[in-house]
């Protein structure tokens, strides 16, 4: 019994301590729910950390990692673009900092795009993605959430693209 729920307690508490330095180290504050209200960012602490050992949990089975590898992804995808679709909208306290930034590696990319010439960066860009190999799939992921969608497993064990069956 101990076994089967030791690594979900070891990623809560990592989580809440390194959450708990964010909490008390960083300002502004960087955990939406203080910006919201006192003390919130501690409550959010305890969610987070509790989900994170639940995510945990369902992700040790290799059977059943594909479908909350999806799962996981869309309610990240949902939070994320949600946050950034409100703060786009004028609601500043969705902003981490309060203010817009520019997302810096799609300006990497943009620049030699826009100036129709290849330069330093977007050759070392590009060649990260490369060396990478197939971890620029996350890469994507992050850009877009629901990129995994798009991968399905075949009869004889290898991927191909198409939605996911098991979602």
């Amino acid at each position: 019994m101990i076994k089967k729920y030791s690594l979900p307690i070891l990623i809560s508490v990592f989580v809440a301590l390194i959450l708990s330095a964010v909490q008390l180290m960083v300002e502004p504050p960087m955990l939406i729910l203080e910006r919201f209200f006192n003390d919130g960012g501690w409550l959010e602490i305890v969610i987070v950390s509790l989900y994170a050992g639940w995510v945990g949990y369902n992700m040790k089975d290799p059977v059943k990692q594909p479908v909350w590898r999806v799962r996981i992804w869309l309610v990240f995808s949902f939070v994320f673009f949600s946050q950034l679709i409100m703060g786009l909208a004028g609601f500043d306290i969705f902003l981490m900092t309060g203010e817009l930034h520019l997302p810096v590696p799609m300006l990497i990319i943009g620049g030699a795009v826009f100036r129709a010439e290849i330069s330093f960066m977007p050759v070392l860009f590009l060649s990260t993605v490369i060396i990478s190999g197939p971890a620029w799939c996350k890469s994507a992921l992050l850009l877009w959430g629901t990129g995994c969608l798009y991968v399905e497993k075949e009869d004889d064990g290898n991927q191909e693209m198409g939605i996911a069956k098991e979602f």
